[in-house]
């Protein structure tokens, strides 16, 4: 069966066309508003959206097809802050249907920003129908959940990235610990939660100069863990085209896996073989 490559940051899967209803419940502990929606249609279907959305904290591109494909969206934000203006950009591949937030946004918690994103569907179906709708949640409503990790999710950031994986979940430091053998879990992504801020250099996963290490070598099936960085092979890992971190201990053959396709928050990560599925796909911090 042929792969697609879902490395994307997809949010959380959607059923039937998005409506207003859909978009505003999919977003958990916050109040969601729509900024937009746009229309293609055709085999290479295309639609762009561009508003301004004034503070926003979270900003999230929901995508559907009639006849499902791997969507492009591609965005750019521009915001100003107490005078102080900052951009930036990105792209992401994910198969529809899905939500892809727009990370990180240069300023959250007031101002404005004009965000512009384009999505593209090519299927071989002349008939296809694209429904791209932009939500977002705003300071004056409730704040993005932080994880049970976090002691303030309106803190700011450490240095780093999200690794963000299957079902739209993060990898994420259950309490922010630095100790060693400290759980590391999946938890719903949020860029304002230091617990989810992660380094790759040399092929070690940083978080708290700490690594995430295969716990005592243990192999197929093991939890993942924080460690001292020793460059041991059991916290060595190759991000590899497709998404996947393999482990360089045990013969290249184990990879970074949400075990059972798990969505629930708190699961904690482990390593097993290598089988290109999406639960061992995830981003480069």
């Amino acid at each position: 069966m042929m792969q697609r490559s879902r490395r994307a940051v997809v949010y959380a899967l959607l059923t039937g066309l998005l409506t207003i209803g859909a978009i505003t419940g999919s977003v958990t502990g916050a109040a969601a508003n729509v900024a937009g929606f746009c229309h293609g249609s055709g085999t290479a279907a295309t639609c762009t959206l561009s508003e301004s959305i004034a503070g926003p904290t979270t900003v999230t591109v929901g995508v559907t097809a009639t006849t499902n494909g791997e969507a492009t969206v591609t965005w750019t934000v521009g915001c100003t802050l107490d005078g102080t203006t900052a951009s930036t950009s990105g792209a992401t591949m994910s198969e529809t249907p899905a939500q892809v937030p727009l990370l990180p946004l240069p300023a959250t918690a007031t101002g404005q920003c004009t965000v512009q994103a384009s999505v593209s569907v090519p299927t071989t179906d002349a008939n296809n129908a694209l429904t791209v709708a932009m939500t977002y949640t705003t300071s004056a409503g409730a704040s993005p959940s932080p994880s049970a990790s976090s002691s303030s999710s309106s803190a700011p950031p450490s240095s780093g990235h999200l690794v963000q994986g299957y079902a739209g979940k993060c990898v994420d430091d259950a309490g922010n610990s630095s100790a060693n053998g400290a759980k590391v879990q999946i938890w719903t992504c949020n860029s304002f939660d230091n617990a989810q801020l992660w380094t790759y250099s040399n092929g070690e996963l940083i978080h708290n100069n700490k690594c995430l290490n295969d716990k005592a070598w243990g192999g197929n099936g093991t939890k993942v863990i924080l460690y001292s960085c020793n460059r041991a092979l059991n916290e060595l890992w190759t991000h590899q085209s497709n998404g996947q971190y393999v482990l360089n201990a045990k013969g290249y053959r184990l990879c970074l896996d949400d075990p059972a396709y798990s969505t629930r928050n708190g699961t904690q990560l482990i390593v097993y073989t290598c089988k290109d599925g999406v639960n061992q796909r995830w981003s480069k911090p």
